[in-house]
């Protein structure tokens, strides 16, 4: 069996309602579907992340990555993916398009294997014993804190132990003291026994998060997502040995070098991979063995993603150890048409925990009408 053709589709779709975060206004969500296919036919499929410009991801699979790979043995997976990241990475090119470019082929090569053995690919992967994964909802963002403390109790009453909420109220709108009384209001709506996860999408500096976390700690929070700029190393490391609550961060990082500079840092508690910008797969299991060797909690990030990656999440969630929780994005602020782009809906969670689709591979099977629909021409 080898590999006969690498094909790439750019995808967007207008969000039902701009999502208001502290990063800005999002108005489009964007994502690049990747097919892998054999030359007796078998193919998989993969996702790559993009936030803008999709073509940009789709130019690098095209014209750098396929070559690569076209003719090789896809069994061999794990060696394509340290060879795709040699081909640039003396050259300074060890993170940002190339690597996101790289999730999409090394994620449908998985699929391709699991559906060639017959497996779900959580199965495939080792599995870890579970067939349902436990879930937070994501995520309460920005309106009047009434509404936010509202959106809050609905969610709970849905059946969710675990809520995450938008933080990093711009200045202009109260900033930081704007935050606690936020997160205030919604821990008095849900009450003392439901989990809540704050995240910042880095808008503060380290003074402000260690001031924020400190009037936030009497409020049993589960995790501090983001507080600083990803790259601000000793912020991180500053706030963690200053603040009670878990620091998590992840979710924009590439491979796993990224997060072992987090970990050796002493920067980090909760990992939370993107599957889609790690690099894939492969990465993704190897930081397993970080999460475990450090006794760190491994929670997937799925976010603004299409619905490979949230589904490609999944099985990661099923499959790894130290497992924590998986992020589903299921709140009215935020209703990505890519995530439905499968003949059968993406699965739902119930009582707060998400059955694993028990199909080969990813589970679900693309609908050639969604691609096309939402296809950037």
């Amino acid at each position: 069996m080898r590999i006969a053709s690498v094909t790439c589709t750019p995808l967007a779709a207008p969000a039902p309602r701009p999502v208001e975060f502290s990063i800005g206004t999002f108005p489009t969500f964007y994502a690049v579907v990747v097919r892998v296919t054999t030359d007796d036919g078998l193919s998989g499929v993969g996702e790559c992340i993009a936030r803008r410009t999709p073509e940009v991801v789709a130019t690098i699979v095209d014209r750098l990555l396929a070559p690569l790979v076209t003719g090789r043995d896809p069994w061999d997976v794990e060696g394509l993916w340290d060879e795709m990241l040699g081909l640039l990475r003396r050259w300074g090119h060890s993170r940002g398009f190339v690597v996101e470019a790289m999730s999409g082929i090394d994620i449908a090569l998985w699929d391709l294997l699991a559906r060639a053995a017959g497996k779900p690919l959580y199965k495939f992967l080792g599995g870890a014993g579970r067939d349902r994964v436990r879930c937070y909802i994501s995520k309460v963002y920005f309106d009047e804190i009434p509404r936010m403390a509202e959106e809050a109790r609905a969610q709970v009453a849905r059946g969710y132990s675990q809520v995450k909420v938008q933080i990093g109220w711009p200045a202009a709108r109260g900033g930081d003291r704007a935050d606690v009384r936020t997160v205030r209001a919604i821990r008095e709506a849900v009450g003392p026994d439901i989990d809540l996860m704050l995240d910042a999408n880095g808008a503060y500096d380290a003074g402000t998060a260690v001031r924020v976390g400190r009037q936030l700690e009497e409020l049993d929070i589960v995790w501090l997502e983001e507080p600083v700029p990803s790259d601000d190393l000793d912020g991180y490391a500053h706030i963690r040995r200053s603040v009670r609550i878990p620091l998590a961060a992840g979710e924009v990082e590439f491979g796993v070098f990224g997060f072992r500079d987090l970990i050796a840092r002493g920067c980090i508690d909760v990992l939370q991979p993107e599957v889609a910008r790690i690099g894939g797969i492969t990465p993704a299991r190897r930081l397993w063995a970080l999460a475990h060797a450090h006794n760190l909690a491994y929670a997937p990030h799925t976010g603004f993603s299409g619905g490979i990656a949230h589904l490609a999440s999944l099985h990661l969630a099923a499959a790894a150890p130290n497992f924590s929780t998986y992020e589903y994005m299921g709140t009215r602020y935020v209703e990505n048409p890519l995530r439905e782009i499968f003949t059968e809906p993406f699965p739902v969670p119930d009582a707060g925990a998400i059955a694993l689709p028990q199909g080969p591979g990813l589970g679900l099977e693309l609908d050639p009408d969604a691609v096309r629909r939402y296809a950037v021409r």
